[in-house]
Protein backbone atom coordinates (compact mmCIF):
# COMPACT_ATOMS: atom_id res chain seq x y z
CA UNK A 1 0.00 0.00 0.00
CA UNK A 2 1.54 3.33 -0.81
CA UNK A 3 1.43 6.46 1.49
CA UNK A 4 -0.71 7.83 -0.35
CA UNK A 5 -3.26 5.24 -0.20
CA UNK A 6 -2.61 4.71 2.95
CA UNK A 7 -3.90 8.56 3.80
CA UNK A 8 -7.11 7.65 1.70
CA UNK A 9 -8.29 4.75 3.95
CA UNK A 10 -7.29 6.04 7.19
CA UNK A 11 -10.23 5.92 8.85
CA UNK A 12 -11.76 9.12 10.58
CA UNK A 13 -13.04 9.29 13.76
CA UNK A 14 -16.83 9.27 13.05
CA UNK A 15 -18.87 6.87 10.83
CA UNK A 16 -18.33 6.14 7.28
CA UNK A 17 -21.07 5.75 5.31
CA UNK A 18 -21.33 4.78 2.14
CA UNK A 19 -24.07 5.69 -0.43
CA UNK A 20 -25.23 4.18 -3.36
CA UNK A 21 -25.02 5.06 -6.65
CA UNK A 22 -27.81 6.15 -8.20
CA UNK A 23 -26.79 6.11 -11.86
CA UNK A 24 -26.45 2.47 -11.70
CA UNK A 25 -29.26 1.95 -9.12
CA UNK A 26 -31.52 3.05 -11.60
CA UNK A 27 -30.18 1.50 -14.89
CA UNK A 28 -30.35 -2.21 -12.83
CA UNK A 29 -34.57 -1.33 -12.93
CA UNK A 30 -34.41 -0.10 -16.02
CA UNK A 31 -33.05 -3.44 -17.13
CA UNK A 32 -35.11 -5.58 -14.75
CA UNK A 33 -38.64 -3.63 -16.43
CA UNK A 34 -36.91 -4.44 -19.50
CA UNK A 35 -36.58 -7.97 -19.42
CA UNK A 36 -40.02 -8.35 -18.03
CA UNK A 37 -41.47 -6.62 -20.85
CA UNK A 38 -39.62 -8.65 -24.04
CA UNK A 39 -40.88 -11.62 -21.40
CA UNK A 40 -44.63 -10.36 -21.53
CA UNK A 41 -43.76 -9.90 -25.44
CA UNK A 42 -42.30 -13.81 -25.49
CA UNK A 43 -45.63 -15.11 -23.26
CA UNK A 44 -48.16 -13.65 -26.26
CA UNK A 45 -46.11 -15.02 -29.11
CA UNK A 46 -47.29 -17.25 -31.76
CA UNK A 47 -43.73 -19.59 -32.35
CA UNK A 48 -43.15 -20.08 -35.82
CA UNK A 49 -39.66 -21.16 -35.79
CA UNK A 50 -37.25 -22.92 -33.90
CA UNK A 51 -36.21 -19.55 -32.37
CA UNK A 52 -39.98 -18.36 -31.79
CA UNK A 53 -40.56 -21.58 -29.62
CA UNK A 54 -36.94 -21.05 -27.56
CA UNK A 55 -37.66 -17.37 -26.82
CA UNK A 56 -41.04 -18.19 -25.37
CA UNK A 57 -40.12 -20.98 -23.85
CA UNK A 58 -37.69 -18.88 -22.17
CA UNK A 59 -39.97 -16.06 -21.26
CA UNK A 60 -42.29 -18.50 -19.06
CA UNK A 61 -39.20 -18.68 -16.68
CA UNK A 62 -37.82 -14.75 -17.15
CA UNK A 63 -41.37 -13.48 -16.87
CA UNK A 64 -41.75 -14.49 -13.56
CA UNK A 65 -38.12 -14.45 -12.00
CA UNK A 66 -37.28 -11.07 -13.13
CA UNK A 67 -41.08 -9.47 -12.17
CA UNK A 68 -40.07 -10.62 -8.79
CA UNK A 69 -36.27 -9.01 -9.09
CA UNK A 70 -38.11 -5.53 -10.60
CA UNK A 71 -40.53 -5.45 -7.55
CA UNK A 72 -36.96 -5.84 -4.90
CA UNK A 73 -35.27 -3.31 -6.87
CA UNK A 74 -37.91 -1.04 -7.37
CA UNK A 75 -38.27 -1.27 -3.56
CA UNK A 76 -34.81 -1.00 -2.71
CA UNK A 77 -34.95 2.29 -5.21
CA UNK A 78 -37.72 4.01 -3.46
CA UNK A 79 -38.21 3.20 0.22
CA UNK A 80 -35.70 5.40 2.30
CA UNK A 81 -33.29 3.95 4.42
CA UNK A 82 -30.30 5.87 4.05
CA UNK A 83 -26.59 4.63 3.05
CA UNK A 84 -26.60 1.11 2.55
CA UNK A 85 -22.95 0.20 4.01
CA UNK A 86 -21.88 2.04 7.63
CA UNK A 87 -18.62 1.62 9.25
CA UNK A 88 -17.56 2.93 12.39
CA UNK A 89 -15.11 2.21 15.31
CA UNK A 90 -17.55 -0.35 16.41
CA UNK A 91 -18.15 -2.07 13.89
CA UNK A 92 -19.57 -2.52 10.52
CA UNK A 93 -22.90 -2.41 8.99
CA UNK A 94 -24.82 -3.32 5.68
CA UNK A 95 -28.06 -3.19 5.52
CA UNK A 96 -28.56 -5.10 2.59
CA UNK A 97 -27.01 -8.20 3.90
CA UNK A 98 -28.54 -7.73 7.47
CA UNK A 99 -29.73 -5.19 9.92
CA UNK A 100 -27.79 -5.56 12.80
CA UNK A 101 -24.33 -3.70 13.05
CA UNK A 102 -20.94 -6.82 13.12
CA UNK A 103 -18.81 -5.87 15.99
CA UNK A 104 -15.06 -5.70 15.21
CA UNK A 105 -14.64 -8.90 17.58
CA UNK A 106 -16.63 -10.91 15.85
CA UNK A 107 -15.07 -10.93 12.41
CA UNK A 108 -11.77 -12.64 12.06
CA UNK A 109 -11.08 -12.33 8.48
CA UNK A 110 -11.32 -9.92 5.75
CA UNK A 111 -10.78 -10.10 2.00
CA UNK A 112 -12.08 -9.05 -1.38
CA UNK A 113 -12.97 -11.89 -3.99
CA UNK A 114 -13.63 -10.09 -7.07
CA UNK A 115 -15.88 -7.95 -6.81
CA UNK A 116 -16.89 -8.89 -3.13
CA UNK A 117 -15.63 -7.91 0.16
CA UNK A 118 -16.16 -11.18 1.99
CA UNK A 119 -16.48 -11.26 5.99
CA UNK A 120 -15.74 -13.92 7.74
CA UNK A 121 -17.78 -14.34 11.42
CA UNK A 122 -16.82 -16.29 13.98
CA UNK A 123 -18.97 -19.35 14.19
CA UNK A 124 -21.38 -19.11 17.31
CA UNK A 125 -21.71 -15.16 15.93
CA UNK A 126 -22.95 -16.10 12.68
CA UNK A 127 -25.43 -18.92 13.65
CA UNK A 128 -27.15 -15.88 15.80
CA UNK A 129 -26.77 -13.06 12.89
CA UNK A 130 -30.20 -12.65 11.06
CA UNK A 131 -28.60 -12.22 7.20
CA UNK A 132 -31.06 -10.98 4.87
CA UNK A 133 -33.07 -13.14 2.60
CA UNK A 134 -30.97 -11.48 -0.56
CA UNK A 135 -27.74 -12.35 0.87
CA UNK A 136 -29.05 -15.92 1.86
CA UNK A 137 -29.80 -16.22 -1.91
CA UNK A 138 -26.14 -14.48 -2.81
CA UNK A 139 -24.40 -17.04 -0.88
CA UNK A 140 -26.15 -19.76 -2.31
CA UNK A 141 -24.61 -18.86 -5.82
CA UNK A 142 -21.19 -18.32 -4.61
CA UNK A 143 -19.38 -21.82 -3.64
CA UNK A 144 -16.78 -19.83 -1.95
CA UNK A 145 -18.84 -18.32 0.65
CA UNK A 146 -19.68 -20.37 3.32
CA UNK A 147 -22.01 -20.52 6.40
CA UNK A 148 -19.85 -17.93 8.45
CA UNK A 149 -18.95 -15.43 5.34
CA UNK A 150 -20.84 -12.53 4.61
CA UNK A 151 -20.26 -11.45 1.07
CA UNK A 152 -20.52 -7.55 0.47
CA UNK A 153 -21.03 -6.28 -3.12
CA UNK A 154 -19.95 -3.21 -4.58
CA UNK A 155 -22.66 -3.51 -7.19
CA UNK A 156 -24.57 -0.28 -6.97
CA UNK A 157 -22.34 1.46 -4.13
CA UNK A 158 -20.77 4.57 -4.95
CA UNK A 159 -17.19 2.56 -4.14
CA UNK A 160 -15.37 0.05 -5.67
CA UNK A 161 -14.44 -3.40 -3.53
CA UNK A 162 -11.25 -2.81 -3.84
CA UNK A 163 -11.40 0.77 -2.02
CA UNK A 164 -14.37 -1.09 0.25
CA UNK A 165 -11.62 -3.53 1.44
CA UNK A 166 -9.06 -0.58 2.55
CA UNK A 167 -11.64 0.95 4.51
CA UNK A 168 -13.15 -1.68 6.53
CA UNK A 169 -9.47 -2.91 6.73
CA UNK A 170 -8.55 0.77 8.18
CA UNK A 171 -10.92 0.80 10.71
CA UNK A 172 -10.55 -3.13 11.97
CA UNK A 173 -6.68 -2.21 12.74
CA UNK A 174 -7.93 0.92 14.49
CA UNK A 175 -10.52 -1.15 16.62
Amino acid sequence: MTDQSAEEAAPPDGETRINRDWARSLSLLVICVGIVAASVYGVQLEPSGYIDHRFRSGSFIMLPAFSVLSVFVLYRCFVPWGAPVRINAEGFADLRAGKDEIPWSEISNVVRKGEYVSLTLRRKYARSYPFSLSQKALKATRKSAGPTHLLIAAWCLKTSSHHLLDTISAYREKS
